[in-house]
C-alpha cells in the first residue's frame, strides 16, 4: 500500500466554473460590440487584405503585377480565411460582424488564465481582478480600435497567447522546475505559429524565449536546453505556417520577405533598401524613454496615423519595471511566492518584447498583445510590492481607481467602418470587359475591387507605394512593357481626392490618355470618390 504523494501546488476549487463564466462574459461583450460597431472598412482591407485573400483562394492571380503595391507580397494565410468567411456570410453581415469580433473573447480568456497565475492565491477577489484586468487590457486602443477588422493583431496573436498560457500554466509555478520538454515545445510551436502568421510578432517570441531560459536559473544547462527546444519548435512552426509562401516569394522576386530587407536579399525588382515604415520610431534617446507617455495624457499621433490617447502601455511599462525590481530584490533563484516568480518572468518577457517593438517598429497597433497584459501587469506589480493582506486591499483600491480613470480618459483611434447595408460588401464598378487591362493610376486603395471584376481581367499598379514612374529596378520596366504590349480594352482607376495630379503623371509616362468615358466607383467599404475611365494608347510620334 502506498501513501498518496502531496500535490506540487494547492488546488483551488471552482476554477472551471470561473473560467466558463468569464468566457461567457467575454463572448457576450465582444460579440455585441462587434455587432454594434459594424463591418470592416479599414485602409488595410482596401489596400491588400481583400485582394490577397481572393488571390490565395483563386489560384494566385499570376496575370496581375503588384496589384496591391508592396503589400501584394505579404503572407496571405489569414486573408484567405477572411475572404472565404466574408463570401459565405455576405448576405448576413450581422453574423459576420459578430464572428469577426469573437477572437477578442478568446484573447481575453487567455490573458485571464495568465493573470490567475501571476496574482497570489491569497489575494482578495483574485479571479475577479484577473478577469477584469484582462478585459481592461484587451480593450486598449492598440487592439480594440480594430475589433472585427482585418487590421487587427488579435487573431494572428491567439497562438502566442495560447503558448504563453500553456507555459505559465506549467513551468513558472514550480520552485525547482525540471525541463518539461512537451510544455516548452508546445509553447514554442504556438508562439512560432504567430511569427509565421505575421513577422512583426517576432519581438514577442524573442521575449518569451529569454523568459524560458531564465526560468530555469540557476541551472544554465537546463535553461539553454529549454531555450533550444523552445526556439527550434518556434522555427519549425513558423516555417510550417508560412515557409511555403516565403519560398514562393523568393522564387518570384529573389527576396523571401520582399520588399522588406532588400538591402540584405537584394531583389533587382526594386531599389535596394530596408523598405520599412520608420515614421513613428523614436529619433532620440529622450524620445525613446518618454515614448508611451506621449499619448498617455494628451491626444497624439506619435505612434499611429490617427489621434488617440491611452495610458495602458505606459502603465504596462511601469509595471514591468516594478516587477523586474521586485525580482532583483527577491531573486528568481530563491524559492518565493510562485505568483511573484511567474509575474517576474511575465514582466521580463514583455519588457524585452516592448524594447524590440520600439526599436524595430514603434507602430502602435503592433504593440496590441503587450497592451493586452497592461491590467494584469499592474495588478501583479501591486501584489509583488504589497503582499500583506491589509496592504493588498489598499493596492486593489488604487488599481481600481487607476483603471477607471484610464478607461474614462481613453480616446480610441477608430478606423473606418463599412456602411450599413443588406450585404457585407457591395461594389459598383464601371463596365469593364472580360479580359481587359485595368491600370491603377495613383496610390489609392483599389485592389479590394479586383474580386468583383470580370473573369480574365489583368491588373497592374504602376504608381503605388512600391513602384512609381521614376522607380529604380526591373519591376517598373516590366509593368511598362506589359501596358504597351497589351491589345484590348484598357481602363484606368483613380482616386479623385487624395492624390491630385498623380493619375495624369502616370498616364503621360505610360503613353495613355482618357477617352472621356468614365464612371464612378462606389462601395460600402470606401467613401472616397473614385472613378474608372476607359483609356487608349497615345499614338507614337516619329
Amino acid at each position: 500500500m502506498t501513501t498518496p504523494r502531496p500535490s506540487a501546488a494547492p488546488r483551488s476549487g471552482g476554477i472551471a466554473p470561473a473560467i466558463w463564466a468569464w468566457l461567457g462574459l467575454y463572448l457576450i461583450f465582444f460579440g455585441l460590440f462587434g455587432l454594434y460597431i459594424g463591418g470592416d472598412g479599414t485602409p488595410d482591407l482596401r489596400i491588400y487584405h481583400r485582394y490577397n485573400g481572393f488571390a490565395l483562394v483563386s489560384g494566385g492571380r499570376p496575370q496581375d503585377i503588384a496589384a496591391a503595391g508592396l503589400q501584394s507580397y505579404f503572407f496571405p494565410g489569414l486573408d484567405g480565411l477572411y475572404f472565404l468567411l466574408t463570401q459565405a456570410l455576405n448576405d448576413h453581415p450581422a453574423v459576420l460582424h459578430v464572428i469577426m469580433a469573437l477572437p477578442y473573447a478568446v484573447a481575453a480568456l487567455l490573458v485571464y488564465l495568465v493573470g490567475r497565475r501571476v496574482l497570489p492565491q491569497s489575494w482578495p477577489l483574485r479571479d475577479l481582478l484577473a478577469g477584469a484586468a484582462a478585459l481592461f487590457g484587451v480593450t486598449g486602443s492598440a487592439s480594440f480600435s480594430t475589433i472585427g477588422t482585418t487590421m487587427s493583431e488579435i487573431p494572428q496573436g491567439l497562438p502566442f497567447l495560447a503558448g504563453l498560457a500553456v507555459w505559465f500554466g506549467c513551468v513558472p509555478l514550480r520552485e525547482r522546475p525540471a525541463l518539461p520538454v512537451w510544455t516548452v515545445a508546445l509553447a514554442g510551436l504556438l508562439a512560432g505559429a504567430t511569427v509565421g502568421l505575421k513577422l512583426t510578432s517576432l519581438p514577442l517570441f524573442v521575449g518569451l524565449f529569454v523568459a524560458v531560459i531564465v526560468a530555469e536559473l540557476p541551472r544554465w544547462r537546463t535553461g539553454i536546453a529549454a531555450g533550444f527546444v523552445f526556439g527550434l519548435a518556434g522555427v519549425i512552426a513558423a516555417f510550417a505556417v508560412a515557409g511555403w509562401w516565403w519560398w514562393h516569394v523568393y522564387q518570384l522576386t529573389g527576396n523571401p520577405v520582399f520588399p522588406a530587407f532588400n538591402d540584405v536579399f537584394r531583389s533587382d525588382w526594386v531599389a535596394a533598401g530596408r523598405w520599412s515604415d520608420d515614421r513613428f520610431k523614436p529619433q532620440t534617446w529622450q524620445h525613446a524613454l518618454l515614448f508611451p507617455a506621449l499619448w498617455a495624457f494628451t491626444y497624439s499621433n506619435q505612434a499611429i496615423e490617427l489621434a488617440m490617447r491611452d495610458a495602458r502601455l505606459l502603465l504596462a511599462l511601469a509595471a514591468m519595471l516594478a516587477l523586474l525590481a521586485s525580482v532583483a530584490f527577491g531573486g528568481l533563484r530563491r524559492a518565493g511566492p510562485p505568483s511573484r516568480r511567474a509575474a517576474g518572468l511575465l514582466g521580463l518577457a514583455l519588457f524585452i518584447a516592448y524594447g524590440l517593438w520600439e526599436a524595430m517598429f514603434a507602430i502602435y497597433r503592433y504593440s496590441a498583445l503587450i497592451e493586452c497584459f497592461s491590467g494584469v501587469l499592474v495588478c501583479a506589480a501591486v501584489a509583488a510590492w504589497l503582499p500583506r493582506r491589509v496592504m493588498a486591499c489598499i493596492g486593489i483600491a488604487a488599481v481600481v481607481v487607476i483603471g477607471i480613470a484610464t478607461v474614462w480618459r481613453t480616446h480610441y483611434p477608430w478606423w473606418d467602418r463599412s456602411r450599413p447595408s443588406v450585404h457585407a460588401v457591395e461594389i459598383s464598378l464601371p463596365p469593364v470587359e472580360p479580359g481587359a487591362l485595368v491600370v491603377f493610376l495613383d496610390p489609392g486603395a483599389f485592389s479590394y475591387l479586383i474580386p468583383d471584376l470580370p473573369a480574365g481581367v489583368q491588373v497592374i499598379a504602376p504608381n503605388s507605394n512600391l513602384v512609381r514612374p521614376d522607380s529604380e529596378g526591373t519591376l517598373r520596366p516590366r509593368m511598362e512593357a506589359a501596358i504597351r504590349a497589351f491589345e484590348g480594352p484598357i481602363w484606368g482607376f483613380e482616386n479623385l481626392k487624395d492624390y491630385p495630379g498623380a493619375a495624369d503623371t502616370a498616364l503621360q509616362h505610360y503613353g495613355l490618355t482618357k477617352t472621356g468615358e468614365c464612371a464612378p466607383i462606389t462601395s460600402t467599404i470606401d467613401s472616397v470618390p473614385a472613378q474608372g475611365c476607359r483609356l487608349e494608347k497615345v499614338p507614337a510620334t516619329h
